[in-house]
């Protein structure tokens, strides 16, 4: 890769004067070929105080990559390291992390509350490691993409106070900003839950086929969150362990590609923001102790240590020959406890993905909106009679339906479905928060999705598409009466292939039916009251409107 051997051994580590929290790695050639960042570090020890780096990312040079003779790699991740340091000092003991008197739901002053809002501030990700990866046209083998993501917590302190600038869902509802607690797992319980309360963060990839429709074709697990090192703040709460008033925070892409950071999605309610770490690939045995080899001791992946947990996209969702016109985006986003709006804690980009140097390439584009990536497929305000789309908000979370209605020219309408949950589950537990065993047995979301479609329709086609590659549990739809019916597969009565949390399904239909107002429904996988939610969608009808008569196209109404 490099013109000659590089020779790190003694290296040292310089601050750079434009920015003092990235390290420059100098060589004994007394050349930086790499540089480091995204430290996430705290100070402790009290009088024999010592800096531990938990995580950081050792990225590519821009001088490296132009040696190299590649300079697209300039600021890529290309391994994640660890560090602890003594601190010299003059015999100073350091002070105990404070407390806070700001947790959500706490009172504020004038009778306000405190309210957690934490903010998506940005994100890039890139390309990360691959299984069988040959490029266009080959045995589709497996690649992997990592955010580098950072959030920034409500600035408010008594007024509307502007947190993401520039973007419309900048400025939080909540005039008093809560502290947020930031616990690393298995760590002793802590207010304001008693337990190790911590965000979590998942990522999603997300394709626009050439014919409008869109398709989920990749999604991550779960990261856990750790630590806070609470940058930037209006208001530092002095504790690692808390995100505090304006603070920001990054999670690094190799931090994010950290295996023993990663676990899977059903461990979570994500509506609440609670883990059932009992019985988790944390503490199988749930004896409030990480278990040695965790999390791939507990895992039935063989591929865990390198592929687990992380999102993974086949060859052939990526191949501009089968996917000719396509576009990608990319989304980011935290789970936090209490939070109340998760859409601006969520954040899209548009990305490109191209083959080059051996690997399916993506760069970041802009712009870098809040929000999901559904309302950037059909805007939650459209104006488009052809479009809409609908929010289910309920107490067991949220999810959106959006829809895309083409005219085919010959008579007949193709509807695209995008179904989005975002955190909807009507979860099965065990034990208790209180008792610190709380197990989440499942966390399941939707297991059906159906429209009225007049016994008179005609069905030319339809088509299913979810987040994975399994052709095996795809849902099947149906006839019934005067709907049209996609059910999920089930095992000994329990959904195997649900829409759950963090995922997007694509349902498709041609008929001859034009399009009016009405409603779908979303079966929910649980059973439990009510067994279905009715969201709003465009829908086929049995009535021409007249937009769409013949000869009358052109005539206006006065």
């Amino acid at each position: 890769m490099f013109p000659h051997d590089i020779d790190l051994r003694n290296f040292t580590l310089r601050p750079r004067k434009d920015n003092p929290l990235q390290l420059d790695v100098v060589s004994a050639d007394g050349k930086a070929w790499f540089y480091i960042d995204r430290m996430m570090y705290k100070i402790e020890g009290g009088s024999s105080p010592r800096m531990i780096v938990r995580a950081m990312d050792l990225r590519v040079s821009a001088e490296a990559a132009a040696a190299a003779g590649r300079p697209g790699i300039a600021d890529y991740v290309v391994a994640a390291l660890e560090m602890g340091s003594k601190i010299a000092s003059d015999s100073v003991v350091l002070p105990s992390p404070k407390g806070s008197s700001k947790w959500p739901g706490l009172p504020a002053p004038n009778g306000g509350t405190y309210e957690a809002d934490v903010f998506m501030q940005t994100f890039t990700a890139q390309w990360m490691l691959a299984s069988g990866e040959d490029g266009p046209g080959g045995a589709d083998g497996i690649v992997v993409y990592t955010p580098s993501s950072t959030l920034r917590n409500n600035r408010a302190n008594g007024t509307s106070t502007v947190t993401i600038p520039t973007d419309p869902l900048g400025t939080s509802a909540a005039p008093w900003a809560a502290d947020v607690v930031w616990n690393t797992k298995f760590t002793s319980p802590t207010a304001p839950y008693n337990n190790d309360q911590h965000p979590y963060l998942v990522w999603n990839l997300y394709r626009t086929n050439a014919d409008g429709s869109i398709e989920q074709i990749g999604q991550s697990g779960v990261k856990h969150a750790f630590l806070t090192i609470n940058v930037s703040c209006d208001e530092n709460p002095g504790n690692g362990h808390i995100l505090g008033r304006g603070c920001s925070d990054t999670y690094g892409t190799g931090n994010n590609n950290s295996t023993g950071d990663l676990g899977p999605r059903n461990e979570i309610i994500p509506a609440t923001g609670q883990w059932g770490r009992c019985g988790s690939v944390y503490d199988k045995n749930c004896n409030n102790a990480l278990d040695s080899g965790a999390p791939c001791v507990n895992s039935s992946d063989p591929s865990c240590s390198t592929l687990g947990f992380r999102m993974r996209v086949r060859e052939s969702d990526l191949d501009p020959a089968i996917n000719p016109g396509a576009s990608f985006r990319f989304e980011s986003w935290y789970v936090v406890r209490e939070d109340i709006s998760i859409y601006n804690t969520m954040a899209s980009r548009p990305v490109s993905i191209n083959w080059a140097a051996g690997h399916w390439q993506l760069t970041n584009g802009s712009p870098l909106l809040l929000g999901p990536a559904i309302d950037q497929w059909v805007s939650r305000t459209t104006s488009n009679p052809n479009e809409s789309s609908s929010e289910l908000a309920v107490g067991d979370g949220h999810a959106r339906v959006a829809v895309k209605v083409v005219d085919l020219g010959n008579g007949t309408w193709r509807y695209d479905y995008a179904v989005m949950n975002f955190d909807f589950a009507r979860a099965v537990t065990t034990g208790s928060e209180a008792a610190n065993n709380l197990s989440v047995l499942r966390n399941h979301g939707f297991n059906s999705f159906s429209l009225n479609l007049p016994a008179s329709a005609a069905v030319n086609s339809t088509k299913f598409s979810d987040a994975d590659d399994n052709a095996a549990n795809e849902w099947t739809a149906v006839r019934e009466g005067n709907a049209l019916v996609w059910r999920g597969p089930t095992d000994a009565g329990i959904a195997s292939n649900g829409l759950n949390w963090g995922t997007l399904y694509r349902f498709s239909v041609v008929t001859d039916m034009a399009p009016t107002d009405g409603s779908v429904s979303l079966g929910v996988a649980e059973s439990g009251s009510p067994a279905a939610f009715n969201v709003d969608a465009l829908v086929p009808s049995s009535v021409i409107p007249p937009m769409f008569a013949n000869g009358f196209e052109g005539v206006g109404v006065r």
